[in-house]
Protein backbone atom coordinates (compact mmCIF):
# COMPACT_ATOMS: atom_id res chain seq x y z
CA UNK A 1 0.00 0.00 0.00
CA UNK A 2 2.88 2.33 1.06
CA UNK A 3 4.70 1.57 -2.43
CA UNK A 4 1.93 2.40 -4.71
CA UNK A 5 1.49 5.38 -2.33
CA UNK A 6 4.75 6.61 -3.66
CA UNK A 7 4.55 5.89 -6.98
CA UNK A 8 1.50 7.80 -7.39
CA UNK A 9 3.59 10.39 -5.46
CA UNK A 10 5.67 10.41 -8.51
CA UNK A 11 3.78 10.59 -11.20
CA UNK A 12 2.05 13.63 -9.87
CA UNK A 13 5.56 15.80 -9.08
CA UNK A 14 6.48 14.55 -12.89
CA UNK A 15 3.35 15.82 -13.85
CA UNK A 16 3.76 19.06 -12.27
CA UNK A 17 6.83 19.38 -13.31
CA UNK A 18 6.10 19.29 -17.27
CA UNK A 19 3.03 21.41 -16.76
CA UNK A 20 5.86 23.51 -15.39
CA UNK A 21 8.15 23.11 -18.46
CA UNK A 22 4.86 23.52 -20.69
CA UNK A 23 3.84 27.07 -19.13
CA UNK A 24 7.53 28.30 -18.96
CA UNK A 25 7.76 27.74 -22.86
CA UNK A 26 4.46 29.25 -23.43
CA UNK A 27 5.78 32.30 -21.75
CA UNK A 28 8.19 33.13 -22.76
CA UNK A 29 7.16 33.34 -26.28
CA UNK A 30 3.74 35.38 -25.68
CA UNK A 31 3.27 36.96 -22.47
CA UNK A 32 3.85 40.58 -21.40
CA UNK A 33 5.48 41.44 -17.98
CA UNK A 34 2.39 41.35 -15.81
CA UNK A 35 2.23 37.71 -17.04
CA UNK A 36 5.30 36.91 -16.58
CA UNK A 37 5.39 37.78 -12.71
CA UNK A 38 2.05 36.05 -12.44
CA UNK A 39 3.59 33.01 -13.52
CA UNK A 40 6.44 33.30 -11.23
CA UNK A 41 4.03 33.71 -8.64
CA UNK A 42 2.16 30.77 -9.81
CA UNK A 43 5.58 28.81 -10.43
CA UNK A 44 6.94 29.62 -6.73
CA UNK A 45 3.57 28.48 -5.16
CA UNK A 46 3.83 25.09 -7.21
CA UNK A 47 7.18 25.00 -6.29
CA UNK A 48 6.52 25.14 -2.62
CA UNK A 49 3.82 22.51 -3.08
CA UNK A 50 6.33 20.05 -4.91
CA UNK A 51 8.62 20.48 -1.80
CA UNK A 52 5.58 19.76 0.34
CA UNK A 53 4.68 16.68 -1.91
CA UNK A 54 8.45 15.87 -1.78
CA UNK A 55 8.89 16.39 1.72
CA UNK A 56 5.74 13.75 2.09
CA UNK A 57 6.99 11.04 -0.36
CA UNK A 58 10.05 10.98 1.58
CA UNK A 59 8.24 10.03 4.84
CA UNK A 60 6.43 6.94 2.67
CA UNK A 61 10.15 5.69 1.60
CA UNK A 62 10.98 4.90 4.84
CA UNK A 63 7.95 3.69 6.05
CA UNK A 64 7.71 1.53 2.84
CA UNK A 65 11.47 1.17 3.85
CA UNK A 66 10.41 -0.30 7.45
CA UNK A 67 7.80 -2.63 6.10
CA UNK A 68 10.71 -4.33 3.48
CA UNK A 69 12.81 -5.26 6.11
CA UNK A 70 9.92 -6.84 7.92
CA UNK A 71 8.78 -8.29 5.04
CA UNK A 72 12.20 -9.95 4.18
CA UNK A 73 12.49 -11.44 7.53
CA UNK A 74 9.14 -12.87 7.21
CA UNK A 75 9.67 -14.53 4.09
CA UNK A 76 13.26 -16.24 5.53
CA UNK A 77 11.51 -17.86 8.06
CA UNK A 78 8.98 -18.92 5.32
CA UNK A 79 11.98 -20.21 3.31
CA UNK A 80 12.63 -22.15 6.62
CA UNK A 81 10.06 -23.48 7.30
CA UNK A 82 9.50 -25.09 3.53
CA UNK A 83 12.81 -26.54 3.59
CA UNK A 84 11.80 -28.21 6.70
CA UNK A 85 8.57 -29.53 4.95
CA UNK A 86 10.32 -30.92 2.11
CA UNK A 87 12.47 -32.85 4.29
CA UNK A 88 9.61 -34.73 6.24
CA UNK A 89 7.92 -35.30 2.96
CA UNK A 90 10.79 -36.50 1.30
CA UNK A 91 11.46 -38.99 4.25
CA UNK A 92 7.73 -39.84 4.21
CA UNK A 93 7.73 -40.89 0.64
CA UNK A 94 10.91 -43.25 1.21
CA UNK A 95 9.12 -44.41 4.40
CA UNK A 96 5.90 -45.71 2.36
CA UNK A 97 8.05 -46.55 -0.99
CA UNK A 98 10.02 -48.96 1.25
CA UNK A 99 6.66 -50.41 2.24
CA UNK A 100 4.47 -50.20 -1.12
CA UNK A 101 7.35 -51.95 -2.85
CA UNK A 102 4.82 -55.29 -3.86
CA UNK A 103 1.69 -53.22 -4.06
CA UNK A 104 3.36 -50.62 -6.79
CA UNK A 105 3.66 -54.16 -9.54
CA UNK A 106 0.13 -54.99 -8.75
CA UNK A 107 -0.74 -51.48 -9.39
CA UNK A 108 1.22 -51.35 -12.60
CA UNK A 109 -0.47 -54.44 -13.89
CA UNK A 110 -3.91 -52.81 -12.81
CA UNK A 111 -2.77 -50.17 -14.70
CA UNK A 112 -1.79 -52.13 -17.90
CA UNK A 113 -4.97 -54.12 -17.85
CA UNK A 114 -6.75 -50.62 -16.89
CA UNK A 115 -5.29 -49.33 -20.42
CA UNK A 116 -6.29 -52.31 -22.34
CA UNK A 117 -9.63 -52.27 -20.85
CA UNK A 118 -9.59 -48.40 -22.02
CA UNK A 119 -8.67 -49.01 -25.55
CA UNK A 120 -10.95 -51.96 -26.29
CA UNK A 121 -13.42 -50.00 -24.61
CA UNK A 122 -12.47 -47.33 -27.16
CA UNK A 123 -12.20 -49.11 -29.82
CA UNK A 124 -16.16 -50.58 -29.32
CA UNK A 125 -17.25 -46.67 -28.73
CA UNK A 126 -15.93 -45.97 -32.07
CA UNK A 127 -17.86 -48.87 -33.58
CA UNK A 128 -20.95 -48.20 -31.22
CA UNK A 129 -20.60 -44.61 -32.82
CA UNK A 130 -20.53 -46.53 -36.47
CA UNK A 131 -23.61 -48.44 -35.53
CA UNK A 132 -25.41 -45.38 -33.95
CA UNK A 133 -24.71 -43.14 -37.74
CA UNK A 134 -25.97 -46.51 -39.10
CA UNK A 135 -29.27 -46.67 -37.12
CA UNK A 136 -29.79 -43.23 -37.20
CA UNK A 137 -29.71 -43.30 -41.11
CA UNK A 138 -31.97 -46.34 -41.13
CA UNK A 139 -34.44 -44.38 -37.92
CA UNK A 140 -34.57 -41.52 -40.83
CA UNK A 141 -35.13 -44.18 -43.65
CA UNK A 142 -37.98 -45.46 -41.35
CA UNK A 143 -39.42 -42.11 -40.52
CA UNK A 144 -39.58 -41.08 -44.42
CA UNK A 145 -41.23 -44.77 -44.88
CA UNK A 146 -43.54 -44.11 -41.62
CA UNK A 147 -44.40 -40.62 -43.52
CA UNK A 148 -45.20 -42.14 -46.91
CA UNK A 149 -47.14 -45.10 -45.35
CA UNK A 150 -49.36 -42.45 -42.95
CA UNK A 151 -49.85 -40.85 -46.23
CA UNK A 152 -50.78 -44.20 -48.61
CA UNK A 153 -52.83 -45.07 -45.09
CA UNK A 154 -54.67 -41.72 -45.60
CA UNK A 155 -55.39 -42.04 -49.15
CA UNK A 156 -56.85 -45.68 -48.26
CA UNK A 157 -59.10 -44.36 -45.74
CA UNK A 158 -60.03 -42.05 -47.89
CA UNK A 159 -60.38 -44.72 -50.77
CA UNK A 160 -62.66 -47.38 -48.67
CA UNK A 161 -64.69 -44.39 -47.54
CA UNK A 162 -65.25 -44.02 -51.22
CA UNK A 163 -65.79 -47.39 -51.93
CA UNK A 164 -67.93 -47.88 -48.66
CA UNK A 165 -70.56 -44.73 -50.60
CA UNK A 166 -70.51 -46.51 -53.62
CA UNK A 167 -71.19 -49.96 -51.93
CA UNK A 168 -74.58 -48.20 -50.27
CA UNK A 169 -75.26 -46.28 -53.27
CA UNK A 170 -74.83 -49.62 -54.71
CA UNK A 171 -77.08 -51.71 -52.22
CA UNK A 172 -79.48 -49.06 -52.78
CA UNK A 173 -79.47 -49.68 -56.03
CA UNK A 174 -79.87 -53.54 -55.76
CA UNK A 175 -82.74 -52.89 -53.70
CA UNK A 176 -84.26 -51.10 -55.68
CA UNK A 177 -83.87 -53.25 -58.26
CA UNK A 178 -84.57 -56.52 -55.89
CA UNK A 179 -88.18 -54.86 -55.47
CA UNK A 180 -88.78 -54.32 -59.36
CA UNK A 181 -88.11 -57.68 -59.94
CA UNK A 182 -90.15 -58.70 -56.97
CA UNK A 183 -93.24 -56.53 -58.82
CA UNK A 184 -92.06 -58.11 -62.15
CA UNK A 185 -92.24 -61.39 -60.89
CA UNK A 186 -95.65 -60.81 -59.27
CA UNK A 187 -96.54 -59.31 -62.07
CA UNK A 188 -95.67 -62.16 -64.61
CA UNK A 189 -97.28 -64.84 -61.73
CA UNK A 190 -100.49 -62.84 -62.37
CA UNK A 191 -99.78 -62.92 -66.37
CA UNK A 192 -99.09 -66.51 -66.19
CA UNK A 193 -102.44 -67.53 -63.42
CA UNK A 194 -104.63 -65.75 -66.36
CA UNK A 195 -102.57 -67.26 -69.54
CA UNK A 196 -103.36 -70.79 -67.58
CA UNK A 197 -107.04 -70.01 -66.62
CA UNK A 198 -107.20 -68.43 -70.66
CA UNK A 199 -105.62 -71.84 -71.49
CA UNK A 200 -108.16 -73.45 -69.22
CA UNK A 201 -111.23 -71.41 -70.34
CA UNK A 202 -110.01 -71.87 -74.37
CA UNK A 203 -109.88 -76.25 -73.75
CA UNK A 204 -113.46 -76.03 -71.77
CA UNK A 205 -114.71 -74.24 -74.92
CA UNK A 206 -112.56 -76.43 -77.64
CA UNK A 207 -114.39 -79.85 -75.67
CA UNK A 208 -117.93 -77.90 -75.49
CA UNK A 209 -117.32 -77.03 -79.23
CA UNK A 210 -116.32 -80.90 -80.08
CA UNK A 211 -119.21 -82.03 -77.56
CA UNK A 212 -121.93 -79.35 -79.93
CA UNK A 213 -120.26 -80.51 -82.69
CA UNK A 214 -121.17 -84.05 -82.43
CA UNK A 215 -124.52 -82.77 -81.63
CA UNK A 216 -125.01 -81.09 -84.46
CA UNK A 217 -124.03 -84.10 -86.36
CA UNK A 218 -126.10 -86.26 -84.63
CA UNK A 219 -129.05 -84.18 -84.82
CA UNK A 220 -128.26 -83.05 -89.10
CA UNK A 221 -128.59 -87.04 -89.33
CA UNK A 222 -131.89 -87.30 -87.36
CA UNK A 223 -132.96 -84.16 -89.20
CA UNK A 224 -131.73 -85.74 -93.25
CA UNK A 225 -133.33 -88.82 -92.04
CA UNK A 226 -136.91 -87.25 -91.14
CA UNK A 227 -136.22 -84.76 -94.01
CA UNK A 228 -135.50 -88.33 -96.44
CA UNK A 229 -138.82 -89.75 -95.49
CA UNK A 230 -140.84 -86.75 -95.16
CA UNK A 231 -142.73 -85.41 -98.70
CA UNK A 232 -142.47 -81.89 -98.20
CA UNK A 233 -138.67 -81.73 -98.15
CA UNK A 234 -139.03 -83.15 -101.90
CA UNK A 235 -141.29 -80.38 -103.47
CA UNK A 236 -139.03 -78.51 -102.00
CA UNK A 237 -136.19 -79.46 -103.36
CA UNK A 238 -133.51 -76.51 -101.99
CA UNK A 239 -131.82 -76.29 -99.04
CA UNK A 240 -132.00 -73.44 -96.40
CA UNK A 241 -129.57 -70.90 -95.53
CA UNK A 242 -126.62 -71.77 -92.63
CA UNK A 243 -128.47 -70.37 -88.86
CA UNK A 244 -125.81 -70.16 -86.48
CA UNK A 245 -124.44 -72.88 -83.90
CA UNK A 246 -126.73 -72.46 -81.29
CA UNK A 247 -130.00 -71.63 -83.47
CA UNK A 248 -129.40 -75.05 -85.30
CA UNK A 249 -129.20 -76.90 -82.16
CA UNK A 250 -132.30 -75.27 -80.63
CA UNK A 251 -134.16 -76.16 -84.14
CA UNK A 252 -132.84 -79.73 -84.06
CA UNK A 253 -133.64 -80.12 -80.73
CA UNK A 254 -137.21 -79.07 -81.93
CA UNK A 255 -137.36 -81.06 -84.84
CA UNK A 256 -136.87 -84.12 -82.91
CA UNK A 257 -139.57 -83.43 -80.36
CA UNK A 258 -141.79 -82.79 -83.30
CA UNK A 259 -140.54 -85.42 -85.40
CA UNK A 260 -140.95 -87.75 -82.37
CA UNK A 261 -144.53 -86.74 -81.75
CA UNK A 262 -145.74 -87.01 -85.27
CA UNK A 263 -144.60 -90.51 -85.33
CA UNK A 264 -146.64 -91.09 -82.64
CA UNK A 265 -149.26 -89.45 -83.73
CA UNK A 266 -149.04 -91.59 -86.69
CA UNK A 267 -149.50 -94.92 -85.07
CA UNK A 268 -152.01 -93.25 -83.50
CA UNK A 269 -154.45 -92.40 -85.84
CA UNK A 270 -154.12 -92.35 -89.48
CA UNK A 271 -156.94 -89.61 -89.51
CA UNK A 272 -154.43 -87.15 -88.54
CA UNK A 273 -151.67 -87.28 -91.27
CA UNK A 274 -153.19 -84.53 -93.52
CA UNK A 275 -152.98 -82.19 -90.33
CA UNK A 276 -149.67 -83.29 -89.38
CA UNK A 277 -148.45 -82.52 -93.02
CA UNK A 278 -149.68 -79.11 -92.46
CA UNK A 279 -147.92 -78.46 -89.31
CA UNK A 280 -144.27 -80.03 -90.65
CA UNK A 281 -145.18 -77.47 -93.58
CA UNK A 282 -145.99 -74.60 -91.49
CA UNK A 283 -143.25 -75.56 -89.16
CA UNK A 284 -140.57 -75.58 -92.40
CA UNK A 285 -141.58 -72.23 -93.51
CA UNK A 286 -141.11 -71.11 -89.59
CA UNK A 287 -137.54 -72.44 -90.00
CA UNK A 288 -136.23 -70.95 -92.72
CA UNK A 289 -137.48 -67.46 -91.86
CA UNK A 290 -135.64 -68.35 -88.67
CA UNK A 291 -132.83 -69.71 -89.96
CA UNK A 292 -132.35 -66.35 -92.51
CA UNK A 293 -133.14 -63.61 -89.63
CA UNK A 294 -130.61 -65.77 -87.27
CA UNK A 295 -127.98 -66.10 -90.66
CA UNK A 296 -127.84 -62.34 -89.90
CA UNK A 297 -127.73 -62.28 -86.19
CA UNK A 298 -124.42 -64.83 -86.14
CA UNK A 299 -122.73 -62.88 -88.41
CA UNK A 300 -122.60 -59.91 -86.32
CA UNK A 301 -122.01 -61.69 -83.50
CA UNK A 302 -119.05 -63.16 -85.42
CA UNK A 303 -117.61 -60.17 -86.25
CA UNK A 304 -117.71 -59.07 -82.68
CA UNK A 305 -116.15 -61.65 -81.15
CA UNK A 306 -113.52 -61.36 -84.16
CA UNK A 307 -112.89 -57.86 -83.32
CA UNK A 308 -112.36 -58.17 -79.53
CA UNK A 309 -110.07 -61.32 -80.25
CA UNK A 310 -107.99 -59.25 -82.21
CA UNK A 311 -108.03 -56.41 -79.24
CA UNK A 312 -107.43 -59.31 -76.68
CA UNK A 313 -104.20 -60.27 -79.46
CA UNK A 314 -103.15 -56.83 -79.37
CA UNK A 315 -103.06 -56.39 -75.70
CA UNK A 316 -101.48 -59.48 -75.14
CA UNK A 317 -98.87 -58.51 -77.31
CA UNK A 318 -97.78 -55.23 -76.11
CA UNK A 319 -97.67 -57.25 -72.35
CA UNK A 320 -95.55 -59.79 -74.23
CA UNK A 321 -93.07 -57.04 -75.29
CA UNK A 322 -92.84 -54.64 -71.89
CA UNK A 323 -91.99 -58.04 -70.55
CA UNK A 324 -89.55 -59.20 -72.58
CA UNK A 325 -87.87 -55.98 -72.81
CA UNK A 326 -87.72 -56.40 -69.08
CA UNK A 327 -87.00 -59.75 -68.89
CA UNK A 328 -86.36 -61.95 -72.29
CA UNK A 329 -86.33 -65.51 -70.59
CA UNK A 330 -89.75 -65.41 -69.21
CA UNK A 331 -92.06 -64.58 -71.79
CA UNK A 332 -91.27 -65.47 -75.39
CA UNK A 333 -93.24 -64.98 -78.56
CA UNK A 334 -94.03 -68.41 -79.01
CA UNK A 335 -96.36 -68.67 -75.81
CA UNK A 336 -98.09 -65.65 -77.33
CA UNK A 337 -98.85 -67.55 -80.50
CA UNK A 338 -99.87 -70.64 -78.84
CA UNK A 339 -102.43 -68.59 -76.47
CA UNK A 340 -103.86 -66.76 -80.31
CA UNK A 341 -104.08 -69.92 -81.37
CA UNK A 342 -106.20 -71.08 -78.59
CA UNK A 343 -108.47 -68.79 -78.36
CA UNK A 344 -109.32 -67.97 -82.21
CA UNK A 345 -109.66 -71.43 -82.80
CA UNK A 346 -113.06 -72.06 -82.22
CA UNK A 347 -113.67 -69.24 -84.12
CA UNK A 348 -111.91 -70.46 -87.08
CA UNK A 349 -113.33 -73.74 -87.98
CA UNK A 350 -115.24 -74.58 -91.14
CA UNK A 351 -118.90 -73.83 -91.57
CA UNK A 352 -120.94 -75.09 -94.36
CA UNK A 353 -123.48 -72.93 -96.12
CA UNK A 354 -126.09 -75.24 -95.94
CA UNK A 355 -127.14 -79.09 -95.36
CA UNK A 356 -124.38 -81.80 -96.93
CA UNK A 357 -126.35 -83.30 -100.55
CA UNK A 358 -128.81 -86.30 -99.21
Amino acid sequence: MIFSLVILGFKKVKQWTVFSTDRMDVTEENVTVKEALEKVAELEYSQNHLRDLNAKMRRWLDVADDDMSGLRSENADLRNQVKQLEKIISAAEQSEAESCVSPLAHDLDLEKRNEEKIQRLEEECITMKEQNKKLTAELNSLQQEREQDKIYLSNFKDAVQSLEEDMKEAQLALHDRDEVVNQKNMELNYLEATVEELSNFTKELKLMNQELRQQLENKQNEALFLAAHDPTTEKEGSPCPHLSFAEEIRLLASTATEATSMSHSKHQTQGEDEEEQLKLQSLTMHLQGKRCAGLLRTGVIKAGLFLLSIIIITLIAFVASWISATNSDLFTINTLWKVARLILQPYCSVHYGALPPI
